[in-house]
């Protein structure tokens, strides 16, 4: 009897152990899990969309990510206030889901946007970097105004910068600079091919003045000077031939006719050398000026005071001179054709007084010089 009851307490006791024992791992089997894998899962796809600048990109399915992503952390929350028991998940893995699926999707189309807006601001680049090239070769002879030459200067500038950005592959960014800068260098361009197209309107004449002069010199046997001032050139033709030229520097602001006194414009048309100075006589080591204002000059120059285009008190100049001291690397004088001193020794000793010398805008065409 006291066997039974003996065995039927370690039976109890065993029983209860087991019980005690199991409650736990029964406890954590109904215990809900939460769904720590799934929003890392979806923490991480949401990061790499945000990496890639699918805010930019994709901007509406970065949202729709990110909503999606701050319901499961909000559900979360509220779950994780109740009982433990109570706990239920499956809206928090569901809202997980969600967010990884419009991140793969804010994901797809950030690739191909952002490849698309690459191709885009790398075919605006090449075009800009093209215009610039002009600019820096044609374009960079002519003395533009205020104006336009800071418009090409704040062009250059953001040009600079769009390319660091370009760089940094922010197309985005780098798309809205380049069509400022496209916006700020084509301005730029277009008022200064209107003001060059409107100087090659006398090439006609400057073509007419030009053939004048040499089928002076061949028929007369003597020389003559030609002076392009676009190539910033002095020609001299011995009987109707070139044969030498020379590097020449204008007056500052030599692209137009010369009007009145102090434009710092060389001015065009055909004259004569009318003295030869050297030693005390220039302060330019040689020189050799030219009978300006000519008649044709002061009919302009009159005309100019009657129709209002200059003021009354304006003056005609003068002393317009082929001299020395030139070779400084760019146009500088008030008006005369600079030349470095072993040019004027030569000059000075192949011309007399009366040689014929003619200015003029360019002995080259605008298609011929911008061809291309």
């Amino acid at each position: 009897m006291v066997r039974r009851k003996n065995r039927k307490r370690l039976i109890f006791w065993i029983l209860a152990i087991v019980i005690i024992i199991s409650l736990p791992i029964v406890f954590l089997k109904i215990l809900p899990e939460p769904p720590l894998t799934e929003v890392e899962m979806a923490g991480m796809a949401l990061a790499k969309a945000r990496d890639n600048q699918a805010e930019i990109y994709a901007t509406d399915l970065y949202d729709e990510a990110n909503q999606y992503y701050d319901s499961a952390m909000s559900v979360w929350r509220k779950e994780n206030e109740r009982f433990i028991l109570l706990r239920d998940y499956s809206r928090v893995t569901g809202f997980t889901y969600l967010s990884i699926e419009k991140s793969e999707e804010a994901l797809k189309q950030t690739i191909i946007s952002s490849a698309d807006l690459e191709k885009t601001t790398t075919n605006k680049l090449n075009k800009l970097n093209e215009l610039l090239k002009e600019m820096n070769g044609s374009l960079s002879r002519f003395p533009l105004s205020e104006e336009i030459s800071s418009e090409i200067a704040r062009g250059k500038l953001l040009f600079s910068e769009v390319k660091i950005v370009y760089s940094n592959k922010q197309y985005t960014e780098a798309d809205k600079m380049l069509n400022q800068t496209e916006s700020i260098l084509k301005s730029a361009h277009n008022k200064a091919f209107d003001l060059i197209i409107n100087y090659f309107k006398s090439y006609n004449q400057w073509s007419q003045w030009m053939e004048q002069t040499i089928i002076e010199s061949r028929n007369k046997k003597t020389t003559a000077i030609i002076v392009d001032k676009y190539a910033g050139k002095c020609f001299i033709y011995k009987n109707g031939k070139r044969v030498n030229e020379f590097d020449a520097e204008l007056g500052k602001k030599w692209m137009s006719d010369k009007r009145h006194k102090g434009d710092n414009t060389t001015p065009e048309g055909r004259y004569r050398i009318i003295k030869k100075k050297e030693g005390s006589a220039t302060k330019y080591y040689k020189a050799l000026l030219i009978d300006y204002p000519n008649n044709e000059d002061k009919q302009r120059f009159q005309a100019a005071i009657a129709d209002g285009t200059l003021p009354r008190n304006s003056h005609i100049g003068g002393l317009i001179e082929i001299h020395g001291h030139g070779g400084k690397g760019a146009d500088w004088t008030e008006g005369c054709v600079a030349l470095v001193n072993s040019d004027m020794d030569k000059i000075f000793r192949l011309v007399r007084i009366g040689t014929p010398v003619t200015i003029i805008g360019s002995i080259s065409s605008f298609d011929e010089i911008f061809k291309n």
